[in-house]
């Protein structure tokens, strides 16, 4: 029995495959919104360096501990944020998509709350005006990266860039205006965490978020979010543990030459971190199964990621000394020599984070925190023993070889990642597409 035309069509259509164009288009669409993200973190790191540089210029050695600390607890929680709840939803195809971003703040919401609690009550007893004020706000200031993140990576980004100009703008005229008035350091942080959290809160509520908090997720998924949380932890945690490690064995100016090259590599960083929130999206539309699959996807998002990179870090090592002395000061002598092994750093960090992002996408949680707990003691013990061996200088030479450690294991454990099961799905489609063909024809 023949077919009527129109199964014929639709049959047709389902062997042909998306093609050159369809791919293409993709990656234009990720390009437009790399340049969006581009624009948006220019502008977010330009807000931070000059309530940074306003803070280092007004306050005792002592106080600008209290702020370190602070904004070192803002950026963790971020980040732990997005490992474990705001890259779920980026990951996730789940529908509709509102609904999932909706939940995915109030679980975001629930963290920020928690940490921010805790933080604020620390601050209160330690006489840390820094710490309380980064607790309070935390929630604010967690549901505005949320909101950006998603924008950015499955929503309008139009949003991102709306709400990060709206920050800035107003963080520029709190730090014009110290300028012209006496204004102690701690209210330009107050006014930058303020107008952050603020403008969080009132674009999760524009875009139909939720505010209060919530969790709403069941044993296997909270599982697979605390499991990503603790890669986070170990990873980001054993870096802060090198450097108290450095500074209890190399000394403090060892951490201080490092520190201050990391600040002039704060705008890459913090580039590299926000792309994530595209890379996830764009890998969980296509899922690749095999290693040659994977390579063919992943390979030109990591050349468009560094090549977005290595501008701005071709600027930062090229960077006059007029400028480094008027950002650092007397601390840019020390870290001038650093930011070519930093650079070698900044640029790997890309290729890390793709495959990370394959992981992340394919839900492989527990496979995500082996990685952290192997490269974790690694990281600590070798940047402890090249800062006391070599200095700056080792400590840094170190980070970089381990750079090329990270980006080595996880391209491995992702071109390797689930290949049996990958092959049981491939079956299963297989199976499914034979019996939708049987049953058109009877």
């Amino acid at each position: 029995m023949t077919a009527p035309a129109s199964t014929k069509t639709v049959t047709r259509a389902r062997r042909t495959p998306a093609g050159l164009f369809g791919r293409l288009k993709n990656r234009r669409g990720f390009g437009r919104r790399a340049v969006v993200a581009l624009s948006v973190n220019g502008l977010s790191s330009v807000g931070n360096l000059m309530v940074s540089i306003s803070i280092a210029r007004g306050e005792s050695l002592s106080r600008l501990g209290q702020f370190a600390i602070a904004f070192t607890t803002y950026v963790m929680v971020i980040g732990l944020v997005r490992t474990a709840i705001t890259e779920s939803v980026l990951a996730a195809r789940a529908e509709p998509a509102a609904n999932a971003a909706a939940d995915g703040a109030r679980r975001a919401c629930a963290i920020a709350v928690l940490v921010g609690a805790v933080s604020a009550v620390i601050g209160i007893l330690l006489g840390s005006p820094y710490l309380a004020i980064v607790g309070l706000a935390l929630p604010g200031l967690v549901l505005y990266d949320y909101v950006k993140a998603i924008s950015l990576g499955i929503g309008e980004s139009r949003v991102a860039l709306v709400q990060e100009c709206l920050w800035t703008g107003c963080v520029t005229a709190v730090v014009v205006a110290a300028l012209v008035a006496p204004v102690a350091p701690v209210a330009i942080f107050a006014g930058w965490a303020v107008v952050g959290a603020g403008t969080g809160i009132v674009a999760a509520l524009r875009q139909g978020y939720g505010t209060l908090p919530g969790w709403g997720l069941d044993g296997r998924q909270t599982r697979v979010a605390a499991t990503f949380a603790a890669q986070f932890l170990l990873t980001k945690g054993s870096a802060q543990l090198a450097l108290t490690g450095l500074a209890a064995t190399a000394g403090v100016a060892v951490v201080g030459a490092l520190s201050a090259a990391r600040t002039i590599f704060g705008p890459v960083s913090l580039l590299t971190t926000t792309l994530s929130s595209l890379i996830i999206p764009y890998l969980a539309r296509s899922r690749p199964t095999t290693a040659g699959t994977r390579i063919r996807t992943a390979g030109p998002v990591i050349a468009l990621t560094v090549g977005l990179v290595f501008p701005l870090v071709l600027v930062v090592c090229l960077l006059p000394d007029e400028a480094g002395r008027a950002v650092l000061g007397d601390n840019w002598s020390a870290a001038r020599p650093l930011l070519p092994l930093f650079a070698v750093e900044a640029l790997l960090a890309p290729v890390a984070l793709v495959a990370f992002a394959g992981h992340r996408v394919q839900a492989a949680s527990a496979r995500a925190l082996l990685i952290g707990g192997v490269l974790g003691p690694i990281r600590v013990g070798a940047i402890v023993a090249g800062g006391v061996l070599f200095g700056a200088g080792g400590a840094a030479a170190t980070m970089a070889v381990i750079a090329f450690l990270s980006a080595g294991c996880w391209w491995l454990s992702y071109l390797l990642l689930d290949v049996r099961s990958n092959q049981r799905d491939e079956s299963d489609r297989g199976n499914d597409r034979s019996r939708r063909s049987r049953e058109l024809r009877r």
